[in-house]
């Protein structure tokens, strides 16, 4: 039984892993993201194809090998409460508006290669509700042809009305290291 429940998670993981090897081959986008599907609902829209975060890289068009994580960050905060989306500044520690409400929604933004880790929000676990990859030094929304070079995460927080978000990733390539972020939502 052991045996079968293995071998079952290991084809549910390479039926998963197909699906986005359709979408991105060899780091290059060969499909679109869906962005209607990134939208969360309760709050006004997002627009996922015009928004994108100053990482600080340099603009590049190599077609390098892909690098590990150079920027890992909180970037936008949701609620139904505030009714829009808060920009998260570097340098930010809490939101500066009342969020929570029915929903309530983060953004994470990740430049270069990793696996996510773990999150949590006043200590119950969260995993990415959704993930989008992006392109660029500006992380902004692929054209087909275009080379992947981060992440869009949204984590979906709807429950609580405030405390700390923590969430982090490792990178799998040059430069190694784990990097986190945290944030107090009022």
């Amino acid at each position: 039984m052991k045996k079968q429940l293995i071998s079952l998670a290991l084809i549910a993981a390479g039926v998963a892993g197909n699906a986005i090897a359709a979408d991105v081959e060899a780091g290059v986008v060969k499909r679109l993201a869906d962005l209607e599907n990134m939208a969360p609902k309760g709050i006004s829209p997002l627009d996922l194809a015009s928004i994108t975060m100053d990482t600080g890289a340099k603009a590049t068009t190599s077609l390098a090998p892909a690098t590990g994580i150079s920027f890992f960050e909180i970037g936008h905060i949701g609620s139904s409460n505030y009714g829009d989306w808060e920009v998260i500044q570097s340098y930010q520690t809490s939101t500066a508006y009342d969020h929570g409400g029915a929903q309530l929604y983060a953004y994470v933004w990740q430049m270069g290669y990793g696996n996510i880790g773990t999150a949590s929000f006043n200590g119950v676990s969260k995993t990415p509700e959704q993930s989008q990859y992006r392109c660029g030094s500006d992380l902004h929304y692929c054209a087909t042809g275009e080379t992947v070079t981060g992440w869009l995460y949204v984590y979906n927080l709807s429950g609580q009305e405030s405390g700390t978000f923590n969430v982090s990733a490792n990178s799998v390539a040059s430069p190694f290291g784990y990097w986190s972020d945290s944030i107090y939502i009022q």
